[in-house]
């Protein structure tokens, strides 16, 4: 009879657990498509309030995603669906766009983007669902997890050192001082959520040195 019992509470566990890693799944394309659709919206008002929603309200979600996560492989598919789900939306929106091509530039001006262009708009796909790996890995309390909050703050800062340093790609009129002060209090913060202690000193470091290795290859080159 206990034998019973104890595989009836295992198979209702095991399913409990498959049933919330699917709804993490579904919440994640949907919260991302609901991201997508406002930041749609935001594209036709101030270019400074869009420059700092695109690309840190998607940032924000993946982290939270792959942080999340029930295993490694269900973050990186977790993270991918929370990057596609923008993607969606904005490819929705740009049906009703009057000659606008999908996430590039129309005639008349910049259409709705995730990226400036092309190039771009993959590198930040591939970099959002990159910080759900990373994200999942900081639960590790060892040095690999201080590593990747690290890399993760230091590559979260890098967009607006790109969006602040003039004659850059990303360059965004206005940026400096407050959108630049509201990037570093959000990698601040991430730093103080994710580690505390030595383990937060380590990783404020390597987010430092990824910063100032951006920033001379951006100087440089």
């Amino acid at each position: 009879m206990d034998s019973d019992y104890t595989l009836d509470y295992d198979y209702l566990a095991g399913d409990r657990h498959e049933r919330a890693i699917m709804l993490h799944m579904v919440l994640s394309l949907l919260v991302g498509m609901l991201l997508g659709a406002i930041g749609a919206l935001l594209a036709y008002g101030p270019h400074l309030i869009y420059s700092i929603y695109e690309p840190y309200a998607y940032v924000l979600l993946v982290v939270v995603v792959g942080r999340s996560a029930a295993g490694l492989g269900w973050a990186a598919l977790s993270s991918a669906l929370a990057t596609f789900g923008p993607l969606i939306s904005l490819l929705a929106a740009t049906i009703f766009e009057s000659g606008a091509r999908f996430l590039g530039l129309g005639p008349n001006g910049p259409a709705l983007t995730l990226g400036s262009n092309g190039l771009t708009m993959n590198i930040t796909v591939l970099t959002l669902a990159t910080f759900g790996v990373l994200a999942y890995f900081t639960r590790r309390r060892d040095v690999w997890g201080d590593l990747s909050t690290g890399v993760l703050a230091g590559v979260v800062a890098i967009d607006g050192l790109d969006k602040t340093l003039r004659g850059g790609p990303e360059y965004v009129v206005g940026f400096w001082p407050w959108n630049t002060l509201l990037v570093a209090a959000f990698v601040a913060v991430l730093l103080f959520t994710l580690r505390r202690g030595r383990a937060l000193a380590f990783s404020s470091l390597v987010a430092l040195i990824v910063v100032s290795a951006a920033f001379v290859f951006a100087i440089a080159f």
